[in-house]
């Protein structure tokens, strides 16, 4: 998570956008540890691994929102319809992405296959995550955007 942090301070140069992205990681620790309490999977290394395909996939996926708005509110927008237009256009990739993961971790979240028994919590956490941490992203990231970033920031740098 630090290496994520110091990657967005270069990228974004603001503390406080950096730190809103990162809050994006503990809402799909929410839906891993459901998903693991739902099924009965225990806490194991494949789980861990599938937590931090997870933080990769959902930071991804709030860079997508955020770096958008930030475009738009260069434009001349104001925040809130910057960040408007930034869920109208970006939604669609970002269920894409989620959609595409948890279809493609079925299997392993099944683990039917010989060998991939133990690799069945890393699928489980990353189906669980993936849904409920892409639903709280596209919800909570853009109203912690709305409420925090100011014009004025983003339009200086």
């Amino acid at each position: 998570m630090v290496l994520i942090f110091f990657t967005l301070i270069v990228m974004f140069a603001n503390v406080k956008i950096s730190l809103m992205i990162l809050f994006s990681i503990p809402l799909t620790v929410i839906g891993a540890s459901w998903t693991m309490l739902a099924i009965g999977y225990h806490v194991s290394m494949p789980a861990m691994m599938g937590c931090m395909l997870l933080s990769g996939i959902i930071v991804n996926n709030a860079i997508l929102l955020i770096h958008f708005a930030i475009d738009q509110v260069k434009k001349g927008k104001n925040r809130r319809e910057a960040m408007l237009e930034s869920i109208k256009i970006r939604t669609r990739p970002v269920l894409m992405t989620a959609c595409a993961v948890s279809v493609g971790m079925l299997p392993v979240a099944q683990g039917a296959a010989i060998g991939l028994e133990r690799l069945a919590p890393l699928g489980a956490v990353a189906i669980g995550g993936l849904i409920v941490g892409t639903l709280m992203t596209l919800i909570f990231i853009p109203a912690v955007f709305i409420w925090t970033v100011k014009e004025e920031t983003i339009r200086q740098s």
